[in-house]
């Protein structure tokens, strides 16, 4: 895991439906489960490994489980530049 830190791009928004939209600074929004919305949040000023131990204290799940999903969430938001 990339010891860089991790800045937000785009804003998260809420559809007429009520699910959540990812959207990034080319206007292109992303249709995300909430989880998502919170790794996102996570990453500004954050390290993927920093978000990750985060996300282990809050969760039933440990540190070695959350690496990959936080890992491949991380790598598809900067794949959408929702992260940089």
């Amino acid at each position: 895991m990339g010891g860089e830190k991790l800045r937000r791009k785009g804003q998260v928004l809420e559809a007429a439906d009520g699910s959540l939209l990812l959207v990034n600074e080319d206007k292109q929004g992303f249709r995300v489960g909430e989880g998502v919305v919170v790794i996102w949040d996570m990453c500004e000023g954050r390290t993927e490994d920093e978000v990750s131990r985060e996300l282990a204290s809050r969760s039933e799940l440990d540190l070695e489980q959350i690496k990959p999903i936080v890992a491949e969430i991380v790598a598809k938001l900067k794949e959408a530049k929702l992260v940089e």
